[in-house]
């Protein structure tokens, strides 16, 4: 029996009615590699390596629960497993009073499924909206273009419309070559008056210069001017010190000389 593609099999191939109540049932072969997988249980078929007996192997998880030989049968999770083998191949039956899965895939794989399955609605649920949305939005454009067609055949003169806007259209070509041929005489001004501005700077600088050199042979000259004067001064008052004192020597002798003339007559 080839193995099956798809993600789960659902099982209710044969039902019977019982006095306890309904009873699911489940058939089928496998040869020897595969598996089938039931609820959580696991039934591989394996051949024994000396006597190529061929087993089931009942697992859950990674656990191994039995090892079912020919003709036996095992019972878990509610559900009842028999196993028969004929001409190399194995037969299984599974039986449940509740209905169980069935799956030829393993339980990642299921789980890989799924949530591919659910990611797929998700994008498909996305994408219906986007095409909703893209189809209002197509009945806006077609409404709009349906007003401005109306708009453009109530129009009275499109022509001079046309020609107006070309008359525009030549204006503003031409204050935009004015405007750049302003720009040019602008920055040619601007670039003058920069280099006056330095050229004023420069010269500025130079006449700050001479005259704080001028001040200081001002300032210099009257020093010595100044020195000059309170020399001379001061040789005046020596002088004339000098003077008085002779005067003051002179006047006296002539005093005393005179003193002794009047002590002389008597």
């Amino acid at each position: 029996m080839k193995r099956l593609v798809f993600a789960f099999i659902l099982f209710l191939l044969t039902a019977s009615l019982a006095s306890a109540g309904t009873l699911y049932d489940w058939s089928g072969s496998l040869e020897v590699g595969q598996a089938v997988y039931v609820n959580d249980l696991t039934l591989f078929v394996d051949q024994h390596a000396k006597t190529n007996e061929i087993v089931l192997v009942v697992k859950q998880a990674r656990q191994i629960l039995k090892v079912l030989h020919n003709g036996e049968n095992y019972t878990a999770e509610g559900l009842e497993v028999i196993f028969t083998t004929f001409n190399d191949r194995a037969y299984i039956q599974v039986q449940g009073s509740d209905p169980f899965s069935v799956s030829f895939n393993g339980p990642d794989k299921a789980a890989e499924l799924r949530k591919e399955n659910i990611e797929l609605r998700e994008k498909l649920a996305n994408l219906t909206v986007q095409n909703n949305k893209l189809a209002k939005e197509n009945e806006q454009l077609k409404q709009q273009v349906s007003e401005l067609q109306s708009k453009l055949k109530n129009q009275p003169n499109t022509a001079e419309l046309n020609a107006k806007i070309l008359n525009l259209t030549r204006e503003n070509r031409e204050l935009k070559a004015q405007l750049a041929n302003l720009t040019n005489q602008y920055n040619t001004v601007k670039a003058r008056a920069d280099f006056l501005e330095q050229q004023n700077d420069e010269y500025r600088k130079m006449i700050q210069t001479l005259l704080e050199g001028a001040s200081q042979k001002s300032e210099q000259s009257y020093i010595e001017k100044a020195k000059k004067e309170k020399l001379i001064g001061s040789v005046l008052l020596k002088t004339l010190l000098f003077g008085g004192i002779i005067v003051g020597l002179v006047g006296y002798g002539l005093y005393r000389a005179k003193r002794r003339h009047d002590f002389a007559g008597l």
